[in-house]
């Protein structure tokens, strides 16, 4: 684990780190809503290496609790930013889930006329 200057600069990457996945998150909202499934992939790998960096940065914060003043404060601020990108996770989750009830929908009556087609011949 890299060594920080001081508190604040920890708490600084923590929160710059949790900004990223938020951005990142709703991007990723972006590509699903815009059916762009070829991409996921490779931008939830990445999101998931900033959520490891973050993981270590809040490991590293939770062993300084007693030498920061405000840490009650700081761990109110990264859950409501948690929660915030959770929220948008779960939005996510659904949305995919829904395109992908379409898609098979969409299967179940395609050979539902090809079996149909068949039948004709």
């Amino acid at each position: 684990m890299k060594k920080f200057k001081s508190n604040r600069e920890l708490v600084e990457k923590i929160f710059d780190g949790l900004r990223e996945i938020l951005k990142m998150t709703i991007f990723i909202r972006g590509k699903i809503l815009n059916d762009e499934f070829d991409v996921l992939p490779e931008y939830l790998a990445r999101r998931e290496e900033k959520i490891k960096e973050v993981e270590e940065f809040l490991k590293e914060l939770g062993k300084l609790k007693r030498e920061i003043p405000n840490f009650q404060q700081i761990l109110k601020e990264i859950e409501i930013m948690r929660d915030e990108i959770l929220k948008i996770d779960t939005e996510n989750a659904d949305n995919i889930k829904e395109r992908m009830k379409e898609v098979s929908d969409e299967l179940q009556e395609l050979i539902r006329r090809k079996k149909l087609l068949n039948y004709l011949r």
